[in-house]
């Protein structure tokens, strides 16, 4: 049996009653070769729940979305930096402003991920992309982090990278200038990511 590609998204958080990354998850779930989570908005949750999805399920590739809620665009993550520094709450009510998530790991991991090809055929679907080489300091990046960290040491042949996605454009209905992303857009961000991704690992769709 193929080992089946990992998405993950997360719950909703702070001001936002939604996250379409937690929308994609439910949209995605029970597809032939693909499993996905939404996982808790909390530093040390989202982590151990990760290391618990790849135990599981031992994917073939990892690619994790969380929700960018100021970008208008697709950002396809090259980095993954080793600090929490975010004045915001997670869930859990924990703020870290200035902690490394691994004390003894490296200064950041790099995505394993194509990310020029990721985004070229993003632009070529119709969809507003760029690259990002800062994923934040909260809780996306503390992932982001982790699941590169998990990945390296446990030395898994995991390809593994993490993508920002922009709000709905009900989420932004009230901000001039701003138009958002429809779900159904970014679900087909999500198809073409995928369709990559089992190109590359030579799985058929």
């Amino acid at each position: 049996m193929t080992a089946p590609i990992l998405l993950t998204g997360f719950q909703p958080f702070g001001d936002h009653a939604v996250n379409p990354t937690a929308l994609l998850m439910e949209r995605l779930a029970g597809e032939p070769g693909i499993v996905t989570a939404v996982l808790p908005v909390e530093y040390d949750a989202c982590g151990a729940a990760f290391a618990a999805l790849l135990e599981e399920h031992q994917p073939a590739a990892a690619l994790c979305f969380g929700l960018a809620a100021g970008s208008e665009y697709i950002k396809i993550e090259r980095l993954a930096w080793n600090r929490d520094e975010s004045e915001q709450a997670d869930n859990a009510g924990v703020v870290r402003t200035d902690d490394a998530i691994e004390p003894d790991g490296p200064t950041a991991y790099g995505s394993t991920l194509p990310v020029p090809t990721l985004v070229r055929e993003l632009a070529i679907a119709g969809l507003p992309v760029t690259f990002s080489d800062h994923a934040g300091g909260f809780v996306c990046n503390h992932l982001f982090y982790r699941a590169r960290h998990l990945i390296e040491t446990a030395d898994l042949d995991i390809p593994m990278g993490f993508v920002h996605l922009p709000p709905l454009p009900e989420q932004v209905a009230d901000q001039p200038g701003r138009s958002g992303l429809t779900l159904d857009q970014q679900e087909r961000a999500l198809r073409v990511l995928v369709g990559l991704l089992r190109q590359g690992l030579g799985i058929a769709a």
